[in-house]
């Protein structure tokens, strides 16, 4: 849920411009019918002056249905009735055709609206008001850089954001969790106790405040007025909306290990053995360093679900015995596994200690044979890890479909930021190359794993996992 809290005082004074006009306009197109707006639509679009008669001629209008139309437009400054003819404001003109856009079934109230919004204001207010330099060359693109060029920065700009009117923020809260983040002006009305006067000066706020606009939408042969955020804020609050990872209806899962922090007891079984006793290793013909039969099989009724001449116990041994050397808690001398004395104080530790200590460990690092080593820096690594936080508190749910959400910085090209494209602007959502997504699946399914942050399994064959209450704990900070 969004929260407002008063850390940021707000500069923006609608008495800095001519905003009482403004809001009477708004007033008036808030009746609109579709007369109203097929007449608007024929006067922006013609000459200057333009005789009454071809103008109901063109709408298919007699006068006595053209002329009150006429008149309510005149309060706008927009037309006066001169003898036979109407004269067109050409100031008042060109602030219709920009707000003649909302009318369009496809109008979408993004970037490009916001900028013909604020041109409404003098320039020598807009510093002020959202406190950028004077001397920037591009104001708009200023007010991107520091209020909207990310979610991040987008995010903590709401966040600081200070209304010291309460119904400013009971509105944004109302729309920002609203289904599919739009609603009716009329609700927001009646809700919060407002006149229609009240309500077009709270909205006027709140598009200058770049948290939510105004738009019409036809119902029957009327225009009905809806608030929705900014286009590019909605479209990436539909893919997080449309991208959160349902769980598992009936999780009857097949752990990879029978506990959170297998591979954690795992590896405290063989340091054990090793302590006891230095245990032999010869190379096997793929390379990798094992005990004899007899030792296997003891390790596999220790470490349990294992045989131990299961080529995936094999494998398993191989990455146990590589991480206790990985962190210097044991080496292999002259064929033999010994533990060093590192282990001793690691084994003393409780589990979830000895967890955070291979988290944290500098020489620590992901084992896998199909993410290329080049993508496992550090920076990746925490990047990568971050991911689960979409399902922090989701239960077991299917990898696949983690994936579909995941919005990691991986490099410059995978960097959520407002972009222009075209005409239009959008926040990009990453694309991720296929070792930067076995990058993810590695981290997710093998190297959390290995600390008890995550829990993983199949269901259905299909990969799986959760986040353990340790991982909860742990990136839920």
């Amino acid at each position: 849920m969004l929260e407002l809290n008063q850390l940021r005082k707000n500069k923006i004074s609608l008495e800095d411009y001519d905003y009482k006009q403004d809001i009477e306009n708004r007033l008036m197109m808030a009746q609109f019918s579709s007369q109203d707006l097929e007449v608007l639509e024929e006067i922006i679009y013609s000459s200057i002056k333009i005789p009454i008669r071809k103008l109901g001629k063109t709408v298919d209008l007699e006068d006595e249905q053209l002329l009150p139309i006429l008149e309510k437009f005149s309060t706008s400054g927009l037309c006066s009735i001169n003898d036979d003819s109407v004269l067109i404001d050409k100031d008042v003109r060109k602030y219709f055709e920009s707000q003649i856009l909302k009318f369009d079934p496809d109008f979408k109230p993004g970037m490009e609206f916001l900028q013909n919004l604020l041109k409404k204001v003098p320039i020598h207010i807009l510093p002020v008001w959202y406190s950028i330099p004077r001397t920037s060359n591009n104001i708009f693109e200023s007010l991107i850089e520091k209020y909207l060029l990310t979610p991040q920065i987008f995010q903590r700009y709401l966040v600081e954001l200070n209304f010291t009117d309460p119904t400013l923020s009971g509105m944004v809260q109302d729309v920002y969790n609203a289904p599919d983040f739009k609603m009716d002006a009329q609700e927001l009305i009646e809700k919060h106790k407002l006149s229609r006067q009240q309500f077009e000066e709270h909205l006027l706020h709140l598009e200058f405040n770049f948290v939510c606009c105004l738009g019409y939408e036809k119902v029957d042969h009327e225009w009905k007025e809806i608030v929705t955020p900014f286009h590019e804020w909605k479209e990436y609050m539909s893919f997080l909306r449309d991208t959160e990872v349902k769980p598992i209806s009936s999780p009857v899962v097949q752990r990879k290990r029978p506990q959170d922090f297998s591979f954690i007891l795992d590896m405290t079984i063989l340091l054990q053995m090793t302590k006891k006793q230095p245990i032999t290793l010869t190379k096997d013909k793929e390379g990798r360093l094992l005990p004899s039969q007899d030792i296997l099989s003891t390790i596999a009724q220790k470490i349990e679900d294992f045989e131990y001449a299961d080529p995936a116990f094999l494998k398993y041994f191989d990455l146990l015995r590589t991480k206790i050397c990985l962190l210097k808690l044991a080496d292999v001398v002259d064929g033999r596994l010994y533990a060093l004395e590192a282990a001793n104080d690691w084994l003393d530790m409780r589990v979830e200690n000895r967890a955070l200590f291979i988290h944290r460990h500098p020489l620590n690092k992901l084992i896998s044979d199909h993410v290329p080593q080049h993508l496992c820096t550090e920076r990746n690594m925490r990047e990568a890890e971050k991911s689960i936080c979409r399902v922090l508190h989701s239960g077991w749910v299917y990898f696949d479909d983690f994936l579909k959400g995941v919005i990691v910085p991986l490099g410059e090209e995978s960097i959520i930021m407002l972009k222009k494209q075209g005409k239009s602007w959008k926040y990009t959502i990453p694309t991720y190359s296929e070792d930067e997504l076995m990058l993810i699946k590695a981290t997710a399914l093998n190297w959390l794993f290995e600390m008890g942050v995550t829990a993983v399994g199949t269901h259905d064959s299909k990969d799986c996992f959760c986040v353990t209450p340790f991982g909860q704990s742990l990136f839920g900070r």
